[in-house]
């Protein structure tokens, strides 16, 4: 068997909803981890997420309980960033599909950030990440760098073609998630099909402090993960996190990210003609 199918990024820009979407789709198999991270486990380990990433074919074509479906995929974001990666993924299977989506990349930074500050992974301040590269050069990595995309599409584009790669963004995920849907059916010759289009990964926080350091914990959140039956594990984490109001982010630092960003964008949309000033 061979996997064709890769959605490969942008962290924080719905890959997990498409994912999700895709797993429901009866000619679809998606691997039963979401990312296995398999063509980046060298470098996914030097991070601070504490995976365990599938570092053998055999283990990785075994989360595949459909390997004979049309579609064969899998969604880890980790594939974009690394320059390596494309080139990895069409030495593996030269004809598989290349699905991304992009998000403002301002949006995308402060979201991601967010987010680790949940997991209990960050507990410093987003300005102080920005103005100290050096200082937290794996923060920074997460949180800014992976928003230069320019030159993380253009790799793929560059080894497997316009016609194998689809790009995407997050704004008309959300704005029309059927046609979306369409669109990403379309180019990967499936039909049409309803699906559940439940928010994926909506912003929560943790009711209180020692539940954000407990759950920085990657054995606590298997554990539950892994352990408990989907409606009591929704039931836990409806007690552990709250829906609030998410934080905005400083007009200051929005600025600064900005700057950082305009140029990328700029290139970004030569390569894709497509006009991005809204991300401006």
């Amino acid at each position: 068997m061979k996997v064709n199918t890769f959605i490969v990024g942008a962290p924080k820009a719905g890959t997990t909803s498409l994912y999700f979407y895709l797993q429901q789709h009866p000619d679809v198999c998606m691997s039963e981890i979401k990312e296995p991270n398999y063509f980046t486990a060298q470098d996914v380990v030097n991070l601070y997420y504490d995976v365990s990433p599938i570092n053998s074919e055999d283990w990785y074509h075994s989360l595949f309980a459909e390997p004979t479906r049309r579609v064969v995929g899998e969604g880890s974001v980790s594939y974009l960033f690394y320059p390596e990666v494309a080139q990895k993924i069409y030495e593996y299977n030269s004809e598989a599909r290349i699905l991304i989506i992009l998000r403002n990349p301002v949006k995308r930074a402060f979201s991601h950030y967010l987010m680790d500050c949940r997991l209990g992974l960050c507990d410093i301040s987003f300005e102080k990440i920005l103005d100290n590269p050096s200082k937290y050069p794996h923060f920074y990595q997460q949180f800014i760098s992976l928003g230069k995309y320019h030159q993380q599409i253009k790799r793929y584009i560059d080894v497997f073609g316009q016609n194998q790669v689809k790009v995407m963004f997050y704004d008309d995920l959300k704005a029309d998630t059927s046609l979306f849907l369409d669109q990403v059916f379309s180019f990967l010759a499936l039909r049409s099909v309803d699906v559940n289009m439940v928010v994926k990964n909506k912003f929560k926080q943790p009711s209180n402090t020692i539940i954000a350091k407990l759950y920085q914990f990657k054995l606590l959140r298997s554990y539950l993960n892994n352990f408990f039956p989907k409606k009591m594990l929704l039931l836990i984490k409806s007690v552990l996190f709250k829906d609030i109001k998410k934080p905005t982010l400083d007009p200051t630092i929005k600025r600064k990210l900005f700057e950082i960003y305009k140029k990328d964008i700029a290139e970004l949309s030569k390569l894709l003609s497509k006009d991005l000033s809204a991300w401006q």
